[in-house]
């Protein structure tokens, strides 16, 4: 007979239902404290008691079985090596439900499942680094007698780059195309008469003869 076999759907199909509480259950053994629904709560609270009260005959046979239910090797490891011994001296109430209140949006009831026993780890502060000031070197008469001289020798670069800016000539722009072709044509020109000396004295005495005539 079926007494007391009766599961809370959740709105759920049957395997959708199975694969919530698996994960459910591993993250509440990862974790050891999740928040949930009131309803999904209860339910996955029975699984997890379930799979605690295997690790009280630390057996291959119930290794076996709670891998079976959370399909993981680390999760069965940490429930047999570190949650286990925890629970030594209790025979029940290996979870407890804190109401949180009211959901918003839809209402619902809001809880927190966790373990009544866990490994809490306290945060210390963490130190602020205090940075030492490094005591200043005095300074050596060798060190303050290179330092002038290396003054000296910038002071005296600069004044010999200042001198070559003011000796070096303006440079003319430069002349246009136009211009060069005009100097170009009164180079031509010169050359010719220069090639012909007497051409220009047999022109004036040609128009005198005429004249005359």
């Amino acid at each position: 007979m079926r007494h007391h076999k009766g599961n809370a759907k959740l709105g759920m199909m049957t395997s959708h239902r199975k694969a919530f509480m698996r994960n459910m259950a591993r993250n509440l053994l990862k974790h050891e404290r999740i928040e949930t629904t009131k309803a999904r709560a209860k339910e996955s609270r029975k699984l997890v008691e379930r799979l605690i009260t295997l690790t009280k005959t630390d057996s291959v046979f119930s290794r076996r079985r709670a891998y079976d239910i959370l399909q993981d090797r680390d999760l069965v490891m940490k429930l047999f090596k570190e949650i286990a011994p925890l629970f030594k001296s209790r025979t029940s109430g290996y979870t407890r439900i804190i109401p949180i209140g009211f959901r918003r949006g839809d209402g619902a009831d809001m809880v927190i499942l966790e373990l009544t026993e866990r490994h809490i780890v306290e945060k210390l502060p963490k130190k602020k680094k205090v940075k030492l000031a490094k005591p200043e070197e005095p300074a050596t008469e060798s060190a303050a007698e290179t330092k002038g001289d290396k003054a000296v020798e910038v002071k005296h670069k600069e004044d010999i780059k200042k001198e070559e800016l003011r000796a070096k000539p303006i440079s003319k722009t430069k002349p246009t195309l136009a211009e060069e072709k005009r100097a170009e044509k009164a180079k031509s020109e010169d050359k010719k008469i220069s090639s012909k000396p007497n051409f220009m004295k047999n022109l004036r005495g040609l128009f005198r003869k005429r004249g005359d005539r």
